[in-house]
């Protein structure tokens, strides 16, 4: 008996204890919660700050109001009407916060609960741009959409050293144009293939304005391009190859800045036809590599500049290639001793690399691999983190023995590059194998 009542005893405390903690804690997250409650009371009673009669803690409708106007009556293409709502809406918000500290009843208590609601309409950050949905830009990227004409920089810094422009050559003309000539008198035949800005392929992604509206985000690059081809460069404009083969939202990963399995295997297939189509390679023929797609959960870079402490997450399918003989991937490099043809290289940034380096989310479901399931060809890599247009093909040019056993170059890089290289775009000795610059 005694036994029994003891447990009841214990039973009937650790309810009690239970009970009391239940109850603080509501009454913790009803006090918190009766903050704002309390805000709106009294700026109703006084009526608000600018005595209109609206409190302040809704001058966030003041903020969010101009936006549709803002973006409607501005000029300027998609993507510099899209950063100009941006800048007001973060400038809008900066305003807002300083207000609540300046008038708000309980200012300081409330605190956390307005720097909650602020990061509630924040978009990104001064390298990061967040637009709906969860899709991360790159602001160097959106400026690079946003310059003028490309091999015209009067007055602009460089972004990566804040050097004025003077300081370094901007116009990417002259160097490309020279190192196709160079690759040429090697007997090395040159593809340029830039990698159009996500915000120019996902555009309705940055701004649902955009649905309809009928232009490119990148007019700028297209002049470029246009000028290399009368000059004789081969070049590849990706964004209408992306745009003919489905929706162009699907190519980009949401919150990284490069293409996503998709994406990499529909490039592999642009190239491939270029190749083939010109009579420079052979499709694949004999036995087929093998594919496994699989789910991939990655952190983007895009996430990690906006927060290193992110546990944001995403899921993509990648297509890991092998070859059913060796159960490896394509062997890369190494492949010169298995074809007799000279190899392909394929030049540039990270675009060249990832998913198929250790840091870069995944290996064996690259480039190099969606290429190799198409072409009858050993295909290298030579890629770098940074500058895809000046220090790769500088890497290049000081490899002559290499540069030598080529037969093609193909040179993928970010299309920001044209004018948001820290670099800039040198002209090199003509003598291969020195640093000219």
């Amino acid at each position: 008996m005694n036994t029994a009542t003891e447990q009841q005893s214990r039973l009937n405390g650790w309810v009690a204890s239970r009970l009391c903690n239940w109850l603080a804690l509501s009454g913790f997250f009803l006090a918190i919660a009766g903050v704002p409650v309390l805000q709106l009371i009294c700026d109703w009673r006084d009526g608000g700050p600018a005595g209109d009669g609206v409190p302040q803690v809704l001058g966030i409708r003041d903020v969010l109001a101009v936006v549709p106007e803002l973006y409607r009556d501005s000029e300027g293409t998609i993507v510099e009407r899209a950063l100009l709502v941006n800048q007001e809406l973060q400038s809008g918000l900066q305003d807002y916060e300083a207000g609540l500290g300046e008038f708000t009843w309980l200012r300081h208590p409330a605190r956390p609960l307005q720097q909650m609601l602020s990061l509630a309409f924040r978009r990104g950050s001064e390298q990061v741009l967040e637009a709906p949905g969860g899709w991360l830009f790159l602001m160097s990227e959106l400026q690079s959409l946003t310059a003028g004409p490309i091999r015209e920089f009067a007055g602009r810094r460089d972004p990566g050293t804040g050097r004025a422009v003077a300081d370094v050559v901007r116009d990417p003309l002259p160097a490309i144009v020279q190192f196709q000539r160079l690759l040429r008198q090697q007997g090395v035949t040159l593809l340029l293939v830039p990698i159009p800005a996500k915000a120019a392929v996902h555009v309705t992604s940055l701004t649902a304005e955009a649905a309809g509206a009928g232009e490119r985000a990148d007019v700028r690059i297209v002049e470029l391009l246009r000028e290399l081809a009368e000059r004789g460069v081969w070049v590849v404009d990706l964004l209408p190859e992306l745009q003919r083969a489905g929706d162009p939202g699907s190519w980009y990963c949401r919150s990284d800045t490069h293409l996503n399995g998709d994406g990499i295997g529909r490039l592999a297939e642009v190239l491939a036809a270029e190749l083939v189509g010109r009579g420079l390679c052979e499709p694949r023929a004999g036995v087929p590599l093998s594919v496994e797609s699989r789910e991939v959960e990655l952190t983007g870079d895009l996430a990690r500049m906006l927060d290193p402490k992110t546990d944001r997450r995403e899921m993509v399918r990648l297509d890991f290639v092998t070859d059913p003989q060796t159960g490896a991937a394509p062997p890369g490099a190494a492949a010169a001793a298995i074809f007799p043809e000279p190899p392909i290289l394929l030049l540039g940034d990270s675009h060249v690399l990832v998913y198929d380096a250790d840091d870069l989310h995944a290996v064996g479901a690259g480039l190099p691999q969606q290429l190799a399931r198409h072409l009858d060809a050993a295909i290298e890599t030579l890629g770098v983190r940074g500058s895809g247009g000046t220090g790769a093909r500088l890497q290049l040019l000081q490899m002559p023995d290499r540069l030598s056993s080529l037969r093609m170059v193909v040179w993928c890089f970010a299309a920001r590059e044209f004018t948001e290289s820290a670099e800039g775009w040198p002209v090199v000795n003509e003598t291969i194998g020195q640093d000219g610059r």
